[in-house]
């Protein structure tokens, strides 16, 4: 009986030990992806952030699409420059400055050898240009696949509080302010375009 015991104790070692590196290796084996992946959210975050999107050129997928906060589809790269660029210069640009700091949930779930899902939040501030500042979490999901020996966005998907959003509640604002203004300046013009016109009528 104490041959068997002995048997089934080494056995019993032999198993955990098993068990044990059959738990462990695949951590190790995707902590250079981990790591691949976590400066690809770094480099993401700081191409938003500064609008120099052609720092994701080369970690783009074909056919990389965006969902943002406000619920459009934005298709390839160019795509995402121009919505942002939109956002910051032009006729209905709104911001002067966006700030953001993306966290991931947790670590990757892997989807085979080439292919995860990561899911997180970020601390977004929105300066605009009537100088009004507003804070928002964002949450996120980001679908990535390798293509070779990097790691490439597929998807994108941004989401807020539909019930408690400042991002929309000061662009509301916003347009309010600018319509007043305009409205203001409409009025003045059509006054002074009055004026005009009765001094022509009395000489």
């Amino acid at each position: 009986m104490g041959i068997f015991r002995r048997l089934a104790a080494v056995l019993a070692l032999f198993l955990v030990a098993g068990v044990a590196s059959a738990q462990s290796a695949p951590g190790e084996e995707r902590q250079a992806d981990h790591d691949a992946l976590r400066a690809l959210l770094t480099t993401s975050a700081q191409a938003l952030a500064t609008r120099q999107f052609d720092l994701l050129a080369g970690f783009v997928a074909p056919g990389f699409t965006v969902i943002t906060v406000d619920n459009r589809k934005l298709v390839g790269l160019e795509a995402v420059k121009k919505y942002y660029t939109a956002l910051f210069d032009g006729p209905d640009a709104i911001l002067t400055k966006l700030e953001i700091k993306p966290v991931a949930d947790e670590l990757t779930s892997f989807l085979g050898e080439n292919a995860g899902v990561v899911y997180g939040v970020s601390d977004d501030v929105y300066r605009f240009k009537d100088g009004d500042t507003r804070n928002m979490q964002t949450r996120w999901s980001a679908a990535v696949a390798r293509d070779g020996e990097t790691w490439k966005l597929v998807n994108v998907h941004f989401s807020a509080n539909l019930l408690d959003n400042p991002m929309l509640d000061a662009a509301k604002d916003y347009a309010q302010k600018t319509s007043i203004i305009g409205g203001v300046v409409g009025l003045l013009a059509g006054m002074l375009l009055m004026a005009l016109i009765r001094r022509r009528a009395r000489g």
